[in-house]
């Protein structure tokens, strides 16, 4: 096939996912295949060191499918941008490894792409699906009552339209003009989706789909961290970024009143502490909870929270537990020796990675290697070797009182 044929790419993203991989690729090759498209799947592998690498030695022998591997292992964003500049159809979307598109939603768009040259990305919310045993779709991630478009150049309309429909324009059909003026690797303080398509607005129409046409996965029975899950626990301040950048854009060449920017700022914040209060959740239920105990402490410098006293007191008691735990796991090469007052209840609501790093066993006699004691009592341990340290419980929790 020449270059020129191709209509669409298909950009796939992978690290250490070969099971979820090979799912990909057949699908996509099945029934892209059956529509007609002429497409290619572009696949990254950003140095896995799985069978990834050997799967992908034998999906290259499709006509279809382009095999990438990063020289060093660079991350998603920027595996992201590179897998996308790779791309040689008149069109080019993202999908990570372990998501499918909706074939026929995608052919849909690619007609309206093509019959309307004026709009350069289309831009669609996706299905979020729960991909352990009995899962299924759980509803899309946002909701647009009906397709808008956005005039190039119009980020006033666009940044009112990710205010009203907390938008989140990650997942989109773009012309592959347009694709070389907006997007590039890691770009610091700012969430890529929203720099990726205030770049693309520089240069032509954006629209906003109410259909889907991805199915992307927001739970697994892969006990790695979706990537999703990742950004909104971890790099949740990159949104602001992302918000603040299209305010800038949207006020290029005029200066604001005071009003105008509270107003604007009034939005930001609100649309923040929604994300917030995702992320906090999530660090909750993860037991994360020093992350927890600080984002709450963000969220309440801009609104009045209603958390209970009691509740905050014990994620703040678990703070300071998991951080006791957390430093005494790293302190020697052999796990931390737990007090015995220690109960098995409050191990258990640590991380695993932390709990993977305490003993409840003690030094056997002679042994003389260093080691840590997560201490309630402060007696645990005494008298201490040398090389020996120390890490009380009650020290850490009165940090986070």
């Amino acid at each position: 096939m020449l270059h020129s044929d191709i209509l669409l790419s298909i950009c796939v993203p992978t690290f250490n996912r070969r099971f979820l991989l090979e799912r990909n690729i057949t699908f996509h090759l099945e029934h892209f295949r059956r529509l007609s498209i002429p497409f290619e799947l572009v696949v990254v592998d950003d140095c896995s060191t799985d069978d990834t690498a050997d799967y992908l030695a034998l999906a290259a022998g499709e006509p279809e499918v382009r095999v990438f591997r990063r020289a060093v292992n660079s991350g998603f964003v920027s595996n992201y941008a590179f897998a996308m500049r790779r791309a040689r159809g008149r069109y080019a979307l993202f999908l990570g490894d372990d998501d499918l598109l909706i074939p026929e939603k995608v052919a849909d768009y690619l007609a309206l792409l093509e019959s309307d040259p004026g709009i350069g990305v289309v831009q669609a919310p996706w299905m979020l699906v729960d991909a352990r045993q009995g899962g299924g779709d759980l509803g899309t991630f946002y909701q647009v009552p009906q397709p808008v478009r956005h005039a190039r150049g119009d980020f006033r309309a666009l940044l009112d339209f990710v205010f009203d429909h907390h938008v989140f324009p990650e997942f989109m059909i773009v012309r592959r003009d347009v694709l070389a003026k907006s997007v590039s690797g890691t770009t610091p303080f700012i969430f890529w989706a929203y720099l990726f398509t205030a770049r693309a607005l520089e240069v032509a129409d954006v629209l906003f789909a109410p259909e889907p046409f991805a199915r992307v996965t927001v739970a697994s029975d892969d006990p790695r961290l979706q990537q999703g899950n990742r950004e909104c626990m971890f790099e949740w301040d990159r949104y602001r970024g992302g918000l603040e950048y299209l305010a800038a854009r949207m006020w290029r060449g005029e200066e604001p009143d005071e009003a105008q920017r509270r107003h604007i700022t009034d939005h930001i914040t609100d649309f923040m502490l929604i994300r917030q209060s995702v992320a906090l959740d999530l660090h909750l239920e993860a037991g994360n909870w020093a992350e927890a105990y600080i984002l709450y402490h963000r969220m309440a410098a801009c609104r009045p929270l209603r958390f209970p006293d009691d509740m905050l007191r014990t994620v703040g008691k678990m703070a300071g537990i998991a951080t006791a735990a957390s430093e005494a796991a790293a302190f020697a090469a052999l796990p931390a020796v737990v007090d015995p007052l220690m109960t098995d209840a409050l191990i258990s609501r640590l991380p695993a990675s932390v709990r993977e790093g305490l003993t409840r066993d003690l030094p056997a006699p002679g042994d003389t290697r260093a080691r840590a004691w997560l201490r309630v009592s402060p007696g645990f341990g005494e008298p201490l070797r040398e090389g020996d340290a120390a890490f009380d419980i009650p020290d850490y929790v009165a940090q986070f009182g």
